[in-house]
C-alpha cells in the first residue's frame, strides 16, 4: 500500500539577497511517496518490525503539479519495487483525490 501527494513547492532562497532576487526565486516540486509494506525477515522479538515504511522522494523543476509528474513517479516506484524482488498481486495507492492529479481521465 502506497500513499502519494504532493508537498508545497520547495523555494530556494539566497540568506543574504539583494532587492531583485527576491523576485525571481527558483523552486521545484516534491511528490512524496510513502510506501508499507511487510518485512521478509522480521525479528520475532519485535512487533514493529513486521511492517517496513519507506519514505521516497521524487523532485523536479515542473510546477504543474499534473498527471503526467504523478505516472512518471509512480513508473520509477514500480521499477524501484521490481529491482528489490518486491513483487505483489495487489498495490493499493490512496492519494487525495485531486481530479488534475488523480481523477482525471489520464491516470
Amino acid at each position: 500500500m502506497s500513499m502519494v501527494d504532493f508537498v508545497d513547492n520547495y523555494n530556494f532562497e539566497v540568506q543574504n539577497e539583494v532587492h531583485n532576487m527576491h523576485w525571481h526565486s527558483y523552486q521545484i516540486s516534491i511528490l512524496l511517496l510513502i510506501n508499507f509494506h511487510h518485512n521478509r525477515t522480521p525479528d520475532l522479538y519485535d512487533e514493529n518490525s513486521r511492517n517496513l515504511t519507506k519514505y521516497h522522494f521524487y523532485i523536479s523543476d515542473d510546477h504543474k503539479h499534473d498527471s503526467e509528474f504523478v505516472q512518471h513517479g509512480l513508473k520509477l516506484h514500480w521499477q524501484y519495487m521490481v529491482e528489490i524482488g518486491y513483487s505483489t498481486q495487489w498495490h493499493w495507492v490512496l492519494n487525495d483525490k485531486c481530479t488534475s492529479q488523480f481523477k482525471s481521465n489520464r491516470p
